[in-house]
């Protein structure tokens, strides 16, 4: 098995999961070097993954066969189409692009260089997500009818800088961090029909919406809501995802332990799925410590460079996140329902 040679572009506060969990993995990956224009942050990184530290990540292309881009929103088209022309391959953090627009410049550069593009859409890989959409679409339960998901963040203090700014994060919390909960819908309920979304700016500095709500239907019937602010008073359960069935609602719940903000990758965690019946008998069908952890999405990208199969979260499905939250902001806009 080939052991590929990583660089990192972007060393900020997920670059800390990155650096955490790339060590464990030194029999697939070697990470040569670590790019930052703030080479306190690239210095940081680069110590824990045991590789040099650049200021400027064109630096080193010519040194790996894979990157990982961990930069700012509005960054990822030029620098995502620079290393695929380099001959990377790319694992791309989430979303794919600002625009339906970059995102087909993206996935065309990825065609040109005949190299993957993985975008980062961690939840969907996590054991217990597995555990949970087995449970949901595996028969034992009856038909699934509807999902909810709420992500609880007190964020409001972190949404400084870019994140801050339409223009470089491309809209508020719904484009940013809503599509977790999008992706692992659309990946147990199937193609969407429809999405609709409002949203307020409670306590974040930011120019677009801090909070938000959407409201689903899938062409299989199903229908959905995902509710997410980043101004909660206190982060309480961060991420819960129900799904009712037929003959029995089933939750998937995952709590930070710690401060997930101040402590990042050290964060501990509680996560748990319970299936309710009808008869009111509650089933624990999971416990573990898993919180937010890249490990098995970062193998599934190495797995697939290996095998040349095409990644679950590839192109075309970030793609359809950017279109479908678009067009639930177009819709917002002409109503006057956000912020």
């Amino acid at each position: 098995m080939k052991k590929h040679r990583l660089g990192l572009i972007g060393c900020g506060w997920i670059a800390h999961f990155y650096a955490r969990i790339l060590p464990r993995l030194s029999d697939r990956v070697e990470v040569v070097w670590c790019a930052d224009p703030d080479t306190l942050r690239s210095g940081e990184i680069a110590h824990r993954t045991n590789a040099r530290s650049i200021p400027d990540y064109r630096q080193g292309l010519g040194e790996v066969d894979a990157v990982c881009v961990l930069v700012p929103h509005h960054l990822h088209r030029p620098i995502t189409i620079d290393c695929l022309a380099a001959g990377c391959h790319v694992l791309l953090e989430k979303p794919i692009a600002r625009t339906v627009e970059e995102a087909d410049a993206i996935i065309a550069a990825s065609e040109r260089s005949g190299r993957t593009l993985m975008v980062a859409y961690p939840h969907r890989y996590r054991k217990s997500m597995r555990v949970f959409k087995d449970a949901v679409v595996g028969g034992n339960y009856g038909e699934l009818f509807m999902l909810d998901a709420l992500m609880d963040e007190s964020f409001a203090d972190y949404t400084l800088g870019w994140i801050a700014q339409r223009e470089t994060l491309g809209g508020g919390v719904f484009f940013s961090a809503s599509p977790h909960m999008l992706d692992v819908m659309l990946w147990i309920a199937g193609e969407p029909q429809a999405v609709s979304m409002v949203g307020t700016r409670a306590a974040a500095q930011m120019e677009g919406e801090d909070t938000a709500v959407s409201i689903l239907k899938f062409k299989s019937g199903v229908v959905g809501t995902t509710r997410h602010t980043w101004a909660s008073p206190r982060t309480r359960i961060w991420y819960t995802m129900n799904a009712m069935c037929q003959q029995a609602h089933i939750t998937l719940t995952t709590q930070p332990l710690d401060d997930i903000v101040a402590t990042g990758a050290d964060c501990r965690w509680l996560t748990r799925i319970t299936a309710l019946s009808q008869t009111g008998d509650a089933e624990l069908l999971h416990e573990s410590d898993e919180g937010l952890d890249l490990e098995p999405e970062i193998i599934h990208f190495l797995d697939c460079l290996d095998s040349g199969q095409t990644p679950e979260t590839d192109g075309a499905t970030a793609r359809k996140i950017v279109e479908l939250v678009q067009n639930a902001y177009r819709e917002a806009d002409e109503r006057g329902t956000n912020v």
